[in-house]
């Protein structure tokens, strides 16, 4: 708390701006809704209708207004689906980045300094009027004395000194509302977490470079997806230089059609991109936007800004793959399964799980799929059950649903479900492959080798604490007793086995060798041979008598 409020007093500038902007759009009730009444003062909070329409509209104005850190913000709540109503989702993925032009005087100075040379000692020709102005960077086209055209992506000076006030500030403020038990289950401190992590990202453009590279490198075999080349020479933090991609616009069908270009194979191609992104790289594009996807000459299929990308380890892609495939073969258990995988601790109430998988797979069953219908009415169950959906999915659901909208413009008979079915097949045989047993094989042999290695100590201190009376199983539950008397027996075993192996081990070379010999081997070793069957057969008996 005396965190929360030293943040806020060094900060008072922009939370009294921030206060401000809010009462301006008529939205300060929300700060009373998440129990900071304390921020707005004496004000009195703004009535607002039973249903509270409007309200999402007033907020995404506000959110906008407050600049590239709160845009950011409602754009991840935007993706969550699991925790607000459908009207505010709808509200608030209209929110726009948008931000006055600042004129090429403002940037020079910047644009200069990161590059260490003067524009004609890197560019043939520079146009100094942007192609496009956001609230992070302004874009523009330039050529390159070597002849390729680039477009130049330049941030916004001071960006990342404001935006890290403000992460500040909202992570004291996450913390105020976590301590309103009713917010607390909906993590708003992880919310702010993520959104600092992606903010600072996407403020690195080095890292949108890099995220670039490695996509490009993912389809070096497939001229039909088009991935810009990065000018690391002349690239930086602050400064992005890369290849211009020619192409068509809008992206609308009727309109590539007249440009010669065949918008199903577009579409379809697209589809496959993304899912092989999606199941078999791990790496795939965040926002698929119609910006952010071009249709090229030759039905080649353009990604550009990789400002914003999704991660997902071999695990993730897996249980991915489980969620399309209950999907696909209307299997209600399989899709029980990965929502208990997917919500970890926060399943209740099992057999209400069971039954929403059930109806939900009825809804969808039987029909063509829909991926918006899908993932909507899967967020509304989810929301429903008070289930949270880990981040990295909420990036991958929004951008499934944001490419779905782009391909099915092109193609309204595209199933990115049914573009996945290959991919889901070809990774179920890898799962039943020769390489990936030898794999799980050495993994398990690496396992072994570590456990042999530990043994000696774990038999030392197991002797150890039973010979000191310090290992004991109490069990305090009715009707365990039978295996209380098991567990002290077994114990009991355990410890002479251990003590006989240690002598056999230690003096059986040296007895074995003496005596006479019968059929190649010392009588001893006969001896040992019979005893060592019996042993077994007395095992196995006692075995077969305690079941």
């Amino acid at each position: 708390m005396l965190e929360s409020t030293w943040t806020a007093l060094k900060h008072h500038q922009r939370v009294r701006e921030i206060v401000t902007v809010l009462a301006s759009f008529g939205a300060q009730d929300v700060l009373f809704r998440l129990g900071l009444g304390r921020l707005v003062g004496g004000a009195e909070p703004v009535a607002s209708q039973p249903t509270d329409e409007g309200t999402p509209q007033r907020v995404r104005r506000a959110l906008e207004a407050l600049g590239p850190t709160f845009v950011k913000l409602g754009q991840i709540l935007a993706s969550r689906g699991d925790i607000l109503p459908a009207l505010w989702i709808e509200e608030l993925e209209n929110l726009h980045s948008g931000a006055a032009t600042l004129t090429w005087e403002q940037l020079q100075g910047q644009v200069l300094e990161d590059l260490g040379a003067e524009l004609d000692q890197v560019f043939a020709e520079f146009n100094t009027t942007p192609l496009a102005a956001a609230s992070i960077a302004q874009v523009y086209r330039a050529r390159l004395l070597s002849g390729e055209d680039v477009v130049v992506k330049i941030q916004r000076p001071g960006l990342r000194r404001k935006m890290t006030a403000d992460l500040q500030l909202l992570e004291s403020v996450a913390l105020l509302i976590e301590d309103n038990g009713a917010l607390a289950q909906y993590q708003p401190r992880k919310m702010v977490r993520q959104l600092a992590r992606a903010m600072l990202e996407e403020l690195d453009f080095t890292q949108e470079g890099l995220n670039c590279d490695a996509v490009a490198a993912n389809f070096s075999q497939q001229p039909h997806i088009v991935i810009p080349r990065i000018y690391w020479a002349h690239s930086s933090e602050r400064l992005l230089v890369q290849e211009y991609l020619p192409s068509y616009t809008p992206l609308e069908r009727q309109a590539l059609i007249e440009q010669g270009l065949d918008p199903s194979l577009l579409a379809s191609r697209g589809a496959s991109a993304f899912i092989k992104m999606l199941l078999e790289d791990g790496v795939f594009h965040g926002d698929p936007h119609p910006g952010n996807l071009k249709a090229m000459s030759g039905n080649r299929v353009g990604f550009i800004d990789f400002g914003m990308v999704g991660r997902l380890d071999e695990r993730r892609r897996l249980e991915v793959m489980s969620f399309m495939r209950a999907l696909t073969e209307n299997n209600s258990d399989a899709l029980v399964t990965v929502l208990i995988d997917w919500s970890g601790n926060g399943v209740q109430n099992v057999p209400a799980i069971e039954q929403a998988a059930r109806e939900y797979i009825a809804r969808h069953g039987g029909k063509a799929l829909n991926m918006s219908a899908l993932i909507e009415d899967f967020l509304d169950l989810m929301r429903e059950h008070q289930l949270l959906l880990p981040p990295d999915l909420l990036v991958l659901f929004k951008a499934l649903v944001t490419a779905d909208g782009v391909l099915t413009r092109l193609d309204p008979e595209l199933d990115l479900i049914a573009t996945a079915k290959p991919a889901i097949v070809k990774m179920l045989r890898e799962q039943l492959s020769w390489r990936m047993t030898k794999r799980l094989g050495l993994d398990g042999l690496e396992l072994g080798r570590g456990l042999l290695g530990e043994l000696p100590q774990l038999a030392r201190l197991l002797v150890n604490r039973l010979k000191h009376g310090v290992l004991e199983v109490r069990m305090d539950l009715p009707g365990l007793e039978r295996l209380e008397r098991s567990l002290r027996l077994a114990s009991t075993r355990l410890s002479l086995a251990l003590l006989i192996s240690a002598l056999v081990i230690t003096f059986g070379p040296q007895i074995a060798a003496v005596g006479p010999v019968w059929a190649g081997l010392p009588m001893l070793s006969w001896l040992a041979a019979i005893a060592t069957a019996g042993g077994l057969v007395a095992f196995l008996w006692s075995l077969f008598k305690s079941s």
